[in-house]
């Protein structure tokens, strides 16, 4: 997705979180992304997960793509298991902190390589799949509490072995107020050490293990507990980089690389990388120009409208995944004229989404039927093929200049009006929907002056509820395997809040008497069937009454250069865990 520090780093979203970071080990409010401009996007256990559930982390299942390591363009040599003594990373979204507690994917990256989670996981056939990793099993002894025991004999590259104690200070860090993650753990209640190599970790509602153990693995990075305690003011900065247990440590942290190097106490296989660096460029023509002089080895494009410019360069590969994200278009309903439905229908109409899809993204996205794709549904939905024709179903806005201009014939401003929008200035997609959606307006008595800020100033004033108009948020990645998805918190009244989605401020008595079945505080007491229902009364509640307009998913691309291949296509739970090294290979 782009949506790796995703958004243009996008957010993972369990919900929302503030994706605002101070660089020091404090960390900061999110977001995950995530969670978007390509510098943005975040993890949110949309959890699929990094969006996770709960009115301020909405929680969103998501099915995987099936990832294969063929390339889009041409075939290229076979992959060898020589060793590789080098090998460069374009970054194209910079880590604001290391400290191991982000929603952003592009940062978890970089970190998950140092600092790792107690499980990996990922989807398939709709269905969670989890690997252990750190923990070598997990038990669930009651719907509010799981066990997890750790792998023996790992330790961290000072050589001090790994204890529960270093696991429960990690997930502690991550659930603090103040940390980045601390959506995405909301309702997160206390770890202990409960044995020798054990650790148990309590909820404060009851919550399903799949959801429970997706939430921890997509959002806590375990690392030494003594080193962070000792620095809690520059914690995840250049001069107090994390120790962890992973198949590398840091060597060092400048404005314009990080190095890592192999980390010789590391329990696992190792990777064929040895020395690793992550370089930073914030333009796809330079580190285009950087992979043709191979200086750079492989990157992920800014845009990915760019991606034949990519394929163009000698001996590259291109890989694509669809991983699930989703972006929508606001409009604050305690804003006038926003409070009128034929004004926001008329706006609707207006916007020619297939058509901004191809020039933004090359046709490298997919057009929503709702306000996320159908895999994001399908820990409520019977089925995906059940949710994909429950969206199939629902009433769209297609582009129709005839039909927005009779809208807004029968709206309270049928003459026009004029307003003011503000957007993120880094993300280049946003800037061709919006002005065609200007140029398109102007027929209707529209005036829409667009207003850019930069990224930071965008995510701060939309997470502080201080956004109103019209709004577009970026990608946000779907990561979660909960039943609830992001729904929670972007409708509803207690969602109407700093930290929380609902920019459209948007709520009826058919969502407040859904609510409870969808909220991941709540919905554990009804059963699946019911909750589908909900699920089902909420997207219809905003079908009708237009509050979001659902934009795309877009897909994620990956290159690598002359000489090197990925053996699978990586995806965000790679990326989030860690695994994507192991697919880098050279070629014989």
């Amino acid at each position: 997705m782009s949506a790796m520090d995703r958004i243009v780093p996008r957010y993972a979203v369990e919900g929302s979180t503030s994706p605002l970071a101070t660089g020091t080990a404090r960390t900061r409010a999110r977001r995950r992304h995530p969670f978007a401009s390509p510098e943005l996007i975040m993890r949110i256990p949309l959890r699929k997960h990094a969006a996770l559930t709960t009115a301020a982390t909405a929680t969103a299942v998501l099915l995987a793509a099936c990832a294969s390591g063929s390339p889009e363009n041409a075939s290229r040599k076979p992959p060898s298991d020589a060793p590789i003594a080098s090998f460069t990373y374009a970054a194209t979204q910079w880590p604001t902190s290391l400290n191991g507690r982000t929603t952003k994917i592009a940062t978890a990256q970089i970190s998950t390589l140092v600092t790792q989670p107690l499980e990996r996981f990922s989807y398939a056939d709709g269905q969670v799949r989890f690997a252990p990793n750190l923990a070598v099993s997990v038990r669930q002894t009651d719907p509010q509490t799981v066990v997890y025991t750790l792998r023996e004999g790992v330790k961290f590259s000072d050589g001090t072995p790994l204890s529960p104690a270093d696991a429960v200070w990690s997930i502690t860090a991550a659930a603090a107020p103040t940390a980045e993650t601390a959506a995405v753990m909301q309702g997160f209640a206390s770890a202990v050490s409960s044995g020798a190599h054990e650790l148990t970790v309590k909820w404060q509602w009851p919550i399903g293990l799949p959801g429970l153990r997706e939430k921890i693995a997509g959002t806590v990075e375990i690392q030494q507990a003594k080193f962070a305690q000792s620095h809690p003011d520059d914690l995840g900065t250049p001069s107090a980089l994390p120790i962890g247990t992973g198949p590398y440590r840091y060597q060092s942290q400048t404005a314009q690389d990080i190095k890592l190097v192999p980390n010789d106490q590391y329990w696992g296989e190792k990777p064929k990388v040895q020395n690793l660096t992550f370089t930073r460029f914030t333009q796809d023509a330079s580190a285009q120009l950087a992979m043709r002089s191979g200086s750079v080895q492989a990157a992920q494009p800014i845009d990915v409208k760019t991606a034949p410019q990519w394929e163009k360069i000698e001996g590259s590969s291109l890989y694509a995944a669809h991983d699930p994200s989703t972006s929508f278009l606001s409009m604050d309903l305690n804003t006038p004229p926003f409070d009128d439905v034929h004004v926001r229908k008329a706006i609707a109409y207006a916007l020619d989404r297939e058509s901004i899809a191809q020039a933004a993204f090359g046709g490298r996205a997919d057009l929503l039927k709702g306000l996320l794709p159908a895999a994001g549904f399908t820990g409520a939905a019977p089925s995906l093929t059940a949710a994909q024709q429950f969206l199939d179903q629902l009433p769209s806005t297609g582009f129709d200049l005839g039909k927005a201009k009779a809208e807004l014939a029968q709206s309270s401003r049928p003459h026009g009006f004029a307003t003011t929008m503000t957007y993120s200035s880094g993300a280049t997609w946003q800037q061709i929907l919006l002005l065609s959606l200007q140029e398109n307006l102007k027929q209707l008595g529209i005036t829409l002056e667009l207003k850019p800020v930069s990224a930071q100033e965008w995510f701060q004033t939309f997470f502080s509820h201080r956004a109103t108009g019209i709004q577009v948020f970026p990608d946000i990645a779907i990561l979660s395997g909960e039943v609830t998805a992001p729904l929670p918190g972007i409708v509803g009244k207690a969602s109407m809040r700093p930290q929380m989605l609902n920019s459209a401020n948007f709520t009826s008595p058919a969502i407040e008497s859904a609510y409870p079945m969808i909220d991941a505080k709540t919905a554990g007491a009804y059963p699946k069937d019911r909750q589908w229902e909900a699920t089902k009364t909420v997207l219809t509640e905003v079908a009708n009454q237009v509050p979001y307009v659902p934009l795309f998913s877009q897909h994620n691309v990956y290159v690598a250069g002359k000489g090197f291949v990925f053996t699978t296509t990586p995806s965000f739970f790679d990326l989030l865990s860690g695994s994507w090294i192991d697919y880098v290979r050279a070629t014989r």
